[in-house]
């Protein structure tokens, strides 16, 4: 409606009234107003309008996550309820897993409990019922990953100058072997953090060879296991970059149980509990997501309040937080 007043050259109040039938606009400006909303494209929601009286709104939110397992999500949720608690709201919050059905039957259970928006951490491309939420004009924030073909809020880190500036901090060190472990490619944030590794490692004259990556899902456990068996091969590279905090933690029990801890570099991408505990401490280049989970909720409540004009994209600016692991220099030859 704001972009409609101002093709009309009109305030906002008068769009309202005259897309809400309430009257009392003059024939002329009601003409301008039509002929803007025509030219626009614009469409009332009653949904959104409904949300917007507050005698109307449940004071609830839902939460769509992969894994509250994961600190990172659990971490996010932390933070979202955080804002939402001081403005009197409940959060609802479920685990997908990293399954679209999964994803689906919670958007949908969400939907029937009548929440006044939601925060959603996609799994995947495959939207399911999202899409129809979003041409409904449900006050949606995607937190994390941005699947393609959709125009809503969006909050995330910089997976790939994240992951750019996790290779260059060990290349800077002077390694030139290094090998990456992250999640499946099927995973928007992990082909962002592989394009950074890539980009780095070219933009230096390195060659990416296909046995120095990695990919998959797995426990820590099974992360330690795999690691292990893959540094017991020759040559060993000198570095190590572990894109994900569960890889993290897995490659740090293997490094410790193969008594390479103090000789290969290792650089994780998302902190974890413990780093800066354990001796050498992990280097990473971290996510704060008590804050994207505080942020996302801010952004929700600017949509849920008419304080948002079209979709709002924010890219988190990626640092490096050193502790020890990223340092290692390579062996002298």
């Amino acid at each position: 409606m704001r972009d409609v007043a101002a093709r009309a050259g009109v305030s906002f109040k008068t769009v309202s009234r005259v897309v809400t039938g309430a009257g009392g606009v003059s024939v002329g400006l009601t003409a301008r107003v039509e002929a803007a909303v025509s030219e626009l494209g614009y469409r009332p929601d009653d949904r959104a309008r409904r949300l917007r009286n507050t005698e109307l709104r449940t004071n609830v939110i839902g939460f769509v996550l992969v894994d509250v397992a994961n600190p990172f999500f659990s971490s996010i949720l932390r933070g979202i309820e955080e804002v939402a608690r001081k403005r009197d709201y409940l959060v609802l919050s479920g685990s997908t897993d990293g399954d679209p059905a999964r994803q689906a039957q919670l958007v949908s259970a969400f939907v029937a409990r009548r929440v006044d928006g939601m925060i959603v951490v996609p799994s995947g491309d495959d939207l399911g019922p999202l899409r129809h939420e979003i041409d409904r004009g449900t006050p949606l924030v995607f937190v994390d990953l941005e699947p393609e073909g959709v125009s809503v809020d969006l909050l995330r880190t910089d997976h790939h100058g994240g992951a750019r500036l996790a290779t260059e901090h060990l290349l800077a060190r002077g390694h030139r072997d290094v090998a990456y472990f992250g999640s499946p490619l099927d995973i928007f944030s992990a082909r962002l953090r592989l394009a950074g590794f890539r980009e780095a490692m070219h933009k230096a004259g390195l060659d990416v060879l296909p046995e120095r990556v990695v990919t998959g899902m797995h426990s820590p456990d099974d992360w330690q296991t795999l690691i292990m068996d893959f540094l017991a091969t020759t040559p060993r590279p000198t570095a190590i970059f572990t894109a994900q905090n569960f890889i993290t933690v897995g490659a740090v029990q293997a490094l410790h149980a193969l008594g390479l801890r103090d000789r290969i570099a290792q650089i994780g991408f998302d902190d974890v509990e413990l780093g800066s505990v354990v001796s050498p401490g992990v280097s990473v280049v971290p996510q704060d997501a008590l804050e994207l989970g505080r942020r996302a909720t801010e952004m929700l409540f600017d949509r849920l309040e008419g304080r948002s004009i079209g979709p709002i994209r924010e890219i988190l600016a990626a640092t490096v937080r050193e502790r020890g692991s990223g340092e290692i220099a390579p062996p002298t030859r």
